[in-house]
């Protein structure tokens, strides 16, 4: 596809990814990449370009600061792991996973993604602290 064409129909997929995101969070949000190389193709030759795909999931994307604190952002991405939209401002973990529990898309790649990952070890350290206060149970 030319990368021209691709462009168009990316942008309005992106587009749709950010504006679902704000929908459903209430956050200000950012349509970020349109295109990506075509499989098995090189993104230095004309042609070799497709759009984000049509599919959205949700994941979480850590940004580790300065002095060591994370923040993450919420963002969208495509079947491939292509990041379409993104929250425009970066939220402590219990906060991004509350909102992310408010966006009805399943969890990007389940087992490896960041989000999947966040959500077993809050579920881990809640049956933890159900052990320790029900021990017998």
């Amino acid at each position: 596809m030319k990368y021209e064409e691709a462009v168009g129909i990316g942008r309005v997929r992106a587009d749709q990814a950010a504006a679902a995101l704000h929908r459903w969070t209430g956050i200000q949000t950012t349509s970020l990449c349109v295109v990506r190389p075509a499989p098995h193709s090189d993104p230095d030759r004309t042609g070799s370009w497709e759009p984000v795909g049509k599919g959205c999931w949700k994941d979480i994307s850590k940004h580790t600061g300065a002095l060591g604190s994370d923040t993450y952002h919420l963002i969208m991405v495509d079947e491939a792991g292509s990041v379409k939209a993104c929250s425009n401002d970066r939220f402590e973990l219990s906060e991004v996973l509350r909102l992310a529990q408010r966006l009805p898309f399943a969890v990007a790649e389940p087992g490896r993604s960041e989000l999947w990952r966040a959500l077993e070890q809050e579920e881990n350290a809640r049956e933890a602290r159900g052990r320790v206060l029900h021990p017998d149970a």
